[in-house]
């Protein structure tokens, strides 16, 4: 059986929100794709076996023109992969301003408005297929 992630669409909020966002942007070992899913309460599952590890993208280019310390040509390339199997289109060039403005996605955290809690959720299931997804780069 091959490994599979369920992204939760409505998951913990507080520290969980936190943690996931400071993985994210410092370690970048995160994935995304496929946008956000309106339903509360459902899981999304992302199959990971056999994903693509690589591939080119405004997450990819943010990652890699802001130079982070982690940041490498392969594991730019696993975190805009995983964006692709995650986040929409508009989610991944909303998502690419956070590589030079990392205080957006804290406003997006604070933000009551139903379409930030939507797009936290995505950014939230980006973030943990990434981690797995690019864990060894």
């Amino acid at each position: 059986m091959g490994a599979m992630m369920y992204c939760r669409t409505k998951p913990a909020l507080g520290m969980l929100r936190l943690g996931l966002a400071g993985a994210l942007m410092l370690g970048l070992a995160a994935c995304g794709g496929g946008g956000a899913n309106t339903q509360p309460n459902t899981l999304t599952p992302v199959t990971l076996e056999g994903a693509q590890r690589f591939a080119t993208g405004p997450i990819g280019a943010a990652c890699n023109v802001h130079n982070r310390r982690t940041a490498s040509k392969a594991r730019c390339g696993c975190v805009q992969a995983a964006a692709n199997l995650t986040l929409s289109q508009s989610e991944q060039q909303r998502s690419a301003r956070f590589f030079a403005e990392p205080e957006l996605l804290q406003q997006v955290k604070l933000s009551d408005s139903p379409a930030s809690e939507r797009f936290w959720y995505a950014w939230a299931a980006f973030a943990e297929t990434a981690e797995t997804l690019c864990a060894d780069l």
